[in-house]
């Protein structure tokens, strides 16, 4: 089974008050009171493709367990079987959960700026209450992701200037993943934010520490 939870679905939000402010310097440190998550760069097309992939894989087979979180029982029995394979595989998803890492890279695609994600679960190891991602889209992206995440039957919430993006399962932020992609001629379209002039050279930097 994939883990389901009872949330309301709904679309709160105020493109004029998205932040418009944030530095390649930011993004590429944090931004948030979030802490452990590592901004995911400027992943291609190809990146967010063969990452949709694997989990699309993940999430089929977790479908059919009988186990109140498949996801974890699949990935649990990869682990057991070939380490190295896991790790290889976790390193598909970019540090992030399986489930909520294909929309997470997809949004970076996409040029939002990513700032948190959490598939949620049935154990103590997830602090979100329901699937989740942090995303700060400027107008023009917000628009268009307004329009998938309600196709996909994601729920938006505004705070701070910037979006969480949720649903009451990691099948839909799955879909909403797929349909950026299917989208990405759409958003390579518009122009860049300013933040992401410079993020590589402020990302390698953070790595030569």
């Amino acid at each position: 089974m994939i883990p389901a939870f009872d949330v309301e679905i709904r679309h709160d939000y105020d493109v004029a008050d998205l932040r418009t402010d944030l530095t390649a310097e930011q993004v590429a440190s944090g931004f948030t009171d979030h802490h452990g998550y590592e901004s995911l760069g400027l992943p291609s097309w190809q990146d967010v493709a063969e990452c949709l992939s694997a989990e699309a894989e993940i999430l089929a087979q977790a479908a059919l367990s009988s186990a109140p979180d498949g996801i974890k029982e699949v990935l649990d029995a990869i682990d057991d079987e070939d380490g190295v394979e896991f790790a290889e595989l976790m390193a598909t998803f970019y540090g992030n959960d399986v489930g909520v890492a294909g929309l997470s890279l997809a949004l970076s695609a996409a040029r939002g700026a990513t700032f948190y994600s959490c598939s949620s679960g049935l154990d103590s190891h997830h602090h979100a209450e329901y699937p989740m991602v942090g995303v700060v889209p400027d107008v023009q992206r917000a628009s268009l992701l307004a329009e998938l995440a309600e196709r996909a039957g994601c729920g938006i919430g505004q705070q701070w200037g910037r979006w969480y993006l949720y649903a009451g399962s990691v099948s839909a932020m799955h879909v909403l993943g797929q349909l950026i992609l299917e989208q990405r001629d759409a958003f390579d379209a518009l122009p860049e934010p300013k933040w992401v002039d410079g993020l590589a050279e402020q990302l390698e930097r953070i790595d030569d520490y």
